[in-house]
């Protein structure tokens, strides 16, 4: 919804200053076309600046926003669901409020309740919140880390922004490439709380910050319940019921505020689940958006057509082509902060801009497939536990004949990785292993050829061992759980927040300015898929059956596709890794310089791929390798080494525009609403 920045006093000595600040402002624009306001505290405690993209109140919800005193300042990313109802229960207390937003409401909730407000919330949201009154500023995130929020302490400030770019324009930036970060993203580890940048760590999930003079606190404020997982005594019959429920009343609430909405539609059993409960749903006519890739076996065209069609929904197609993908990959890449091993992030960055000419908002499937043990992962977890146990592994070898890296199954993995995980040692007690440390253990082997002895010597940490780390302090009992549930823990926690929303999700979308609404991480739907049997997830190499009997009232023939990821087919991806971009970027020169990966390595590579037109999964595999080093070396020159010219160039608004445009909003009174009672 908008762009979040400022500073924060965190020591006795801080001062803030919104004048020095202003470039922080400049790098996320993008998030918020509609306006732009500032605040700053005349003692130096804080200064916060926002980038509005309006949904909800146009005119009366400008941020920051305060209350009647002046005394409470917050501003606001995302979305609160529900915030009318919880309007009328304030008015009922004595609340009396100046506008329709729910900004309004979030400040008016703190004001009566302090911090812990926000455990009841739903909704996808960031905001920062700063008290006058007792020096203290909160900085909170949702539950699933939907919507970004990044910090970084620097002489005695707290930094923060919606994107880790915002920090990395003030003018105290480090702008240095975490080498720890980097080489557990090599290694398909994302842990909640990194980024690729040194000094920049990302609020986690379902937390929120309080800040002050005297320092920083964090505290925890949401958290699945480990002893629930599968305690449900629903029948499958009634988990069906629940479910349709649950979700039409979280597809519903998705369609508030002023701004039209529309839907993201692949055609696959996600993205249908949406749509057929928008369907039956909305009163207004809905649109969905497809990509369709041009002349490709994988394109989601005739799905999406089928379902949009049955559905009686609007139906739009974006025609991507490999050209498409290499104009566009650069841009992707620096919107994503983050290395990527396929360029579908660049294809849903082009779907966002199609959709934003016609919608402010759309609603997507993300959060399914970790909910619902949609990937074949989860069913490899439960295989190689099996066979950990002695059970025979026939299965698990047909599974594999099946299976590869383009389902996100590595089989490399094998029942003796998973029994040496699961022993004794520091951080590593005996109990379920996540499939995100087996992947980790078993990607360094083809690691130690390709990354750079330099690299090597620089980066000790083992990235599987990082995962269980992590896992023991954050939630010491997980372990307890079986392999598959553990893993679908862990991914919601790590993989979620950081790709799948992060990079696929809020940096594609709001790089056009476009929100994206998540029903399946509704609080009332994540609670009931979290608690029903594994068997009602994932059986006989079906998952998400609950859902597909859902789906299977309204759309039968969709409700029986096979998962399938979303990803670039191989046509485009090969063509975009023997372009002129890759060419320059994949060149000895480009390799060199940023020092991460062995010349000879990424040569050797892309022989490979030239020759390995026989094997998919090979060819895709070692695809991903290329891509991968494509992105880290864009991201060394646009990050690290080229920041303030690559800003310049790509900011909607050169510095000296937005500090004019500041200036005269400066010269109108900051919006307040009246405290309660």
């Amino acid at each position: 919804m908008c762009g979040l920045a400022g500073e924060i006093a965190c020591t006795a000595h801080g001062r803030a200053d919104a004048d020095r600040a202003v470039p922080m402002l400049q790098a996320i624009l993008h998030r918020g076309p509609d306006d732009v306001g500032s605040w700053d505290d005349e003692t130096g405690a804080a200064c916060m600046f926002h980038a509005r993209l309006a949904l909800v109140d146009s005119t009366g919800g400008k941020q920051p926003m305060t209350n009647f005193s002046g005394d409470v300042v917050i501003a606001f990313n995302g979305e609160i669901y529900g915030f009318e109802r919880i309007r009328r229960d304030l008015e009922r207390r004595g609340v009396v409020f100046r506008a329709r937003s729910d900004t309004e409401v979030l400040l008016q909730l703190y004001l009566h309740f302090g911090p812990d407000f926000v455990r009841d919330l739903e909704g996808e949201f960031a905001f920062v919140l700063v008290d006058r009154r007792n020096g203290q500023t909160m900085l909170a995130r949702d539950r699933f880390g939907i919507k970004p929020l990044f910090t970084s302490v620097r002489n005695g400030l707290l930094l923060f922004g919606s994107e880790a770019k915002a920090i990395l324009a003030h003018p105290w930036a480090e702008r240095r490439l975490n080498l720890t970060t980097l080489n557990r993203e090599l290694h398909g580890v994302f842990l909640p709380q990194d980024t690729l940048f040194c000094g920049i760590s990302a609020v986690e999930p379902g937390s929120y910050l309080l800040v002050s003079r005297g320092g920083i606190a964090t505290h925890r404020y949401y958290d699945l319940d480990l002893e629930a997982a599968g305690t449900s005594r629903l029948t499958f019959d009634q988990a069906t019921e629940a479910l349709e429920v649950a979700l039409t009343e979280a597809v519903r609430d998705r369609f508030h505020g002023d701004a039209p909405v529309g839907l993201f539609l692949s055609g696959g059993v996600d993205s249908s689940s949406v749509a057929a409960l928008a369907a039956a749903t909305s009163i207004r006519q809905v649109s969905t958006y497809s990509i369709d890739f041009v002349g490709t076996a994988e394109s989601e065209r005739a799905a999406a057509a089928y379902a949009a069609d049955h559905l009686a929904l609007r139906s739009i197609f974006l025609e991507v082509t490999a050209e498409d993908m290499e104009r566009a990959f650069e841009s992707s890449v620096w919107h994503a902060e983050t290395t990527v091993s396929n360029a579908h992030g660049t294809a849903k960055m082009l779907l966002a801009q199609r959709a934003k000419r016609e919608v402010k908002a759309v609603l997507t499937g993300e959060g399914a497939d970790e909910l619902h043990c949609g990937y074949a992962y989860f069913e490899h977890a439960a295989l190689l536990s099996d066979a950990a146990a002695g059970a025979q592994q026939r299965t698990l070898s047909q599974f594999l004949a099946h299976h590869g890296p383009r389902d996100g199954v590595l089989g490399a993995i094998t029942p003796n990785i998973r029994t040496l995980l699961a022993g004794d040692g520091p951080g590593c007690g005996p109990g379920g292993v996540p499939y995100a440390a087996m992947r980790g253990y078993v990607a360094g082997r083809g690691l130690r050829f390709m990354t750079s002895a330099d690299f090597r010597r620089q980066v000790k940490e083992r990235p599987h061992q990082a995962v269980l780390d992590w896992l023991a302090h954050r939630s010491p009992g997980a372990r307890r759980l079986d392999d598959v549930t553990l893993s679908r823990f862990v991914a919601l926690h790590t993989d979620l927040p950081h790709y799948n929303l992060g990079f696929l999700g809020d940096r594609a979308e709001m790089a056009n300015g476009l929100e994206a609404r998540l029903p399946f991480l509704d609080s009332r739907v994540v609670d009931l898929l979290w608690r029903l049997p594994p068997q009602f997830h994932r059986r006989n190499g079906e998952g998400k059956r609950v859902l597909r009997a859902v789906l299977a009232r309204r759309l039968p023939k969709t409700a029986e596709r096979p998962k399938r990821a979303f990803l670039t087919p191989p046509g485009p991806s090969g063509d975009l890794l023997r372009g002129a971009l890759a060419q320059r970027w994949l060149s000895m020169a480009a390799i060199r310089r940023a020092g991460i990966f062995r010349p000879a390595a990424l040569a050797a590579v892309r022989q490979f791929v030239a020759a390995s037109q026989r094997s998919r999964s090979m060819g895709f595999y070692l695809s991903a390798h290329l891509t991968t080093a494509l992105s880290a070396h864009l991201i060394v020159d646009m990050f690290c080494e080229r920041f303030a010219e690559t800003l310049s160039r790509r900011a909607a608004m050169s510095l000296g525009e937005l500090r004019a445009r500041l200036n005269r909003d400066r010269q109108r009174p900051v919006p307040r609403c009246r405290p309660y009672g």
